[in-house]
C-alpha cells in the first residue's frame, strides 16, 4: 500500500508542477497561436472594454503577429491609445509598420504611432518623427515632439511651441 501511495504522491506533485509551469508561461506573455488569434478578433468587438482588454493582452504577449492588427486599432478612438501602448511593448518588430503609420490619413493613427515610436526609442524613426513635426494635426506634432525628446532630441521642444 505504501508503494502505491508514494507513486501516487509523485504523480500528483508532477502534475502540480506541470500546471504551475503552464500557468506561469501563459501569464508571462507566452500565448498560444489560438489565444493570439482570439485576441486579434476581440480588437474588432463592438464592446470597448473587450477591445481594450485585447489590446492590452496583445501587448503583454509581445507577439509580432499582433503588430498589423494593433496598427489597424490605432485609429480606434476608444482604444487606439491602448493599441499604441501594446505596440510599444512589442517593440522593435513594430517599428517599420509604425513608421508607415505616420503617413496614415487618419490623424488618430498618426498621433498614436508617434507615441509608440517614442516609447520604443528606435533611432530609425528619428527622421520620420522629425517630418511628423510638420503634420497638419497639432496632436501628431505634439506626440512627435515628445517622441523625439524621449529619444534624446531636446530641440524638438521648440518645434512643439512654434507650430
Amino acid at each position: 500500500m505504501y508503494c502505491k501511495d508514494k507513486v501516487f504522491n509523485k504523480s500528483v506533485k508532477f502534475m502540480m508542477i506541470v500546471l504551475f509551469v503552464s500557468f506561469f508561461l501563459l501569464s508571462a506573455g507566452h500565448l498560444q497561436a489560438a489565444d493570439v488569434d482570439t485576441l486579434v478578433q476581440d480588437l474588432k468587438d463592438n464592446d470597448l472594454i473587450v477591445r481594450l482588454h485585447a489590446a492590452k493582452a496583445l501587448g503583454e504577449a509581445k507577439d509580432a503577429r499582433a503588430v498589423e492588427p494593433l496598427i489597424a486599432a490605432l485609429g480606434d478612438k476608444g482604444c487606439g491609445h491602448t493599441a499604441a501602448n501594446a505596440l510599444a511593448k512589442i517593440g522593435k518588430p513594430a517599428v517599420e509598420t509604425l513608421i508607415v503609420a505616420l503617413k496614415n490619413e487618419n490623424p488618430f493613427v498618426r498621433r498614436n504611432a508617434a507615441k509608440a515610436l517614442g516609447e520604443i526609442k528606435d533611432f530609425s524613426a528619428e527622421e520620420p518623427l522629425t517630418s511628423a513635426l510638420k503634420d497638419e494635426s497639432p496632436a501628431v506634432r505634439r506626440n512627435a515632439s515628445i517622441a523625439l525628446r524621449e529619444m534624446g532630441k531636446p530641440e524638438a521642444v521648440v518645434v512643439d511651441i512654434l507650430y
